[in-house]
């Protein structure tokens, strides 16, 4: 229940010296004071710890079946930070006249303002419409999905245009949206690829004819980023799992687990108890935890468990609570590259390059299928198979993941094991 707060009542003509009194006198007891005007019959001001504010009282003209007068009704006319004690009477004056004229103010009000909230929940601006196209198509809670409207968000911030209605939207917006980001080709494509997808909504929603977003020339579009070559040789790996022993212990481990399996770093940064099956030796993502919204099977090795053996002795909710603050995700990941490029010596070290390493090297150095070596990436493009096999092929194959998975351990059993021997 909430603590009701003493209440000293006082009559006056209400002016600006007896609301300096008056809220003195609140700040020395934390009594709340009410100030009825002798001017105005009805107007009060309210004055409370953290507001003050102005209301008149009245009566409705006539009576009610069976001789009774109608209540009273109290009806807030502002806050005293905008409205003066004057203009606080013209307020009363003005609804004192209404009720003379039969109407009831407080009343009417009410309904102008329900009516307003009707209107509010009914805008069709930019904005509303990206709440509701989250609500109904990004709400899955992945990170593909906070992601794609994180980048719609920040792309109508950036064109400043959320508050217009879609057909407001020009292409020349969406150029400009393009030239904001000229030099970060990869943001651009992130914010236009989001921007589009949201416009191809509103046009299936019948609140554009055509997706503005169509218009834009090739030319404009900012191209694919160059992919990544790099991957790290057989000293970098070894670099990066011995001198990991010179990184915070959660550090450490973390670093290792994602050298020996090829998870994404966010999916194990991520990674709870729950998820794994020590018994039988796996990790299983549902499809909320992955990237491509796809449910996920690893393998897990001797070589893995023992990392998490290790890390389980911190006993926290997540297996790697990479971020100083208890149960919080991990946020400062410049911090976490600066440590590992300090100690391993590898400058360009980046997380993502080690999936690359696992799948260059393991198909260096053994006769595994590509297509096997892929499903342990858990791209898109391997968990989706096109024409009859993708409604009659749904193998996981777990037993040759299983096979690969330990042929890596034992290839990287080669290289850290003459540090620790």
């Amino acid at each position: 229940m909430f603590k009701k707060i003493p209440t000293e009542s006082l009559q006056c003509h209400i002016d600006l010296k007896a609301i300096d009194r008056a809220v003195k006198r609140q700040r020395e007891t934390g009594k709340r004071f009410t100030l009825s005007d002798t001017v105005c019959r009805g107007l009060r001001l309210v004055i409370n710890p953290k507001a003050a504010s102005w209301t008149y009282t009245y009566r409705k003209r006539g009576f009610l079946d069976g001789g009774k007068r109608h209540p009273q009704r109290a009806m807030k006319l502002g806050n005293l930070a905008t409205i003066a004690p004057a203009a606080a009477r013209y307020k009363a004056e003005q609804v004192k006249a209404a009720v003379r004229d039969g109407l009831d103010p407080a009343v009417e009000d009410r309904a102008e303002r329900h009516q307003r909230e009707l209107e509010a929940a009914k805008r069709t601006d930019l904005n509303a419409l990206l709440d509701q196209y989250i609500a109904l198509s990004l709400s899955a809670g992945t990170k593909h999905h906070k992601d794609e409207a994180a980048h719609c968000q920040k792309a109508l911030s950036e064109m400043n245009i959320g508050h217009v209605e879609p057909s407001e939207l020009t292409v020349k917006d969406l150029r400009r949206l393009l030239e904001i980001h000229r030099e970060r080709p990869a943001t651009a494509r992130h914010r236009f690829g989001a921007m589009s997808r949201f416009l191809n909504y509103l046009v299936d929603e019948e609140f554009l004819p055509i997706n503005p977003a169509l218009s834009i020339s090739q030319k404009r579009k900012p191209a694919p980023p160059a992919p990544r070559q790099r991957f790290y040789n057989e000293a970098e790996v070894g670099a990066l799992w011995h001198n990991a022993i010179d990184l915070k212990p959660v550090y450490c481990n973390y670093l290792r687990f994602l050298i020996a399996v090829p998870l994404r770093s966010g999916e194990t940064a991520e990674l709870t108890w729950s998820q794994i099956d020590m018994d039988r030796m796996e990790i299983r993502l549902s499809a909320a935890d992955t990237k491509n919204s796809t449910a996920f099977t690893m393998p897990i090795t001797g070589l893995a468990k023992a990392i998490l053996e290790d890390a389980e002795q911190a006993k926290t909710a997540r297996v790697f609570q990479l971020s100083n603050m208890a149960d919080a995700p991990m946020t400062a990941w410049t911090h976490f590259h600066d440590r590992v490029r300090a100690v391993s010596g590898i400058g360009d070290f980046s997380l993502h390059d080690l999936r690359r390493t696992f799948s260059t090297l393991i198909g260096e150095h053994s006769d595994f299928n590509d297509d096997v070596i892929d499903s342990l990436l858990n791209h898109k493009q391997s968990a989706t198979r096109s024409g009859v096999m993708r409604h009659y092929q749904n193998a996981k194959r777990l037993p040759k993941r299983r096979e690969v998975m330990q042929a890596w351990a034992d290839y990287l059993g080669g290289i850290i094991r003459p540090r620790d021997g």
